[in-house]
């Protein structure tokens, strides 16, 4: 049934694709970051003041998927995952050697009382785990894209998984379509976590009250 919705999510941000191409876009404009580069020399974009790095691909659960050898996946949680769910307490991961099954649950962000499931970008086994993140999930809020990654996977069916996530112009206009939901919940004060230089404030459930944390994560993580 996970698979399912993740094939009818991707077929929905394809269509969605194809009419924002007949019309100018009239949402969240995706901004380049000038002069801005990635530890690896990549560059960043940012899109409604959320980073967006192109050379990875993600599902829309927000979290990301990145080659890093044949049949080798790095994955992590992306900006808009870390600055939403704020200074986490803690995150579960699977031990090596266990088996992820792409669209269901990979980790689990843990944040006071609230325990928050992420879904897997990509199948396979686990065959690395970055325990200085474990240790400091700091370095998982501040950089989720480099030294705040996860786990890497052993991924035979690499080529195919990464068919079924989002790339290019369809990252983008999933990542504005996520910006714009957020922004319609966050009682009338849309802009207001948008004021951090161009980027989101770090830590956007500030914004929202607790007792709607759990709902609001799981419609955006898919969970």
């Amino acid at each position: 049934m996970v698979a399912v919705l993740v094939l009818a999510t991707f077929v929905i941000f394809v269509v969605v694709d194809y009419y924002f191409q007949r019309r100018a876009p009239q949402s969240v404009e995706m901004v380049p970051a000038v002069g801005r580069a990635d530890e690896a020399g990549f560059p960043i974009s940012v899109v409604g003041g959320f980073k967006l790095p192109a050379h990875l691909s993600y599902h829309p659960g927000h979290t990301w998927a990145m080659k890093e050898a044949p049949g080798v996946v790095r994955i992590g949680l992306d900006d808009f995952a870390a600055r939403l769910v704020g200074k986490v307490d803690a995150i579960e991961v699977p031990a090596r050697r266990h088996w992820l099954r792409q669209g269901e649950k990979g980790w689990t962000l843990t944040r006071g009382s609230h325990r928050f499931p992420m879904l897997a970008p990509i199948e396979g086994e686990v065959i690395d785990v970055n325990m200085a993140a474990l240790e400091n999930p700091e370095l998982v809020h501040d950089d989720p894209f480099g030294a705040g990654w996860l786990l890497e996977v052993h991924a035979p069916a690499a080529e195919g998984n990464m068919k079924n996530l989002l790339r290019g112009r369809l990252a983008q206009r999933w990542m504005e379509e996520s910006v714009a939901a957020l922004q319609s919940k966050i009682d009338g004060r849309a802009g207001v976590y948008l004021q951090d230089g161009g980027h989101a404030v770090a830590d956007v459930l500030t914004q929202v009250p607790e007792e709607r944390w759990d709902a609001l994560l799981r419609e955006f993580f898919l969970s």
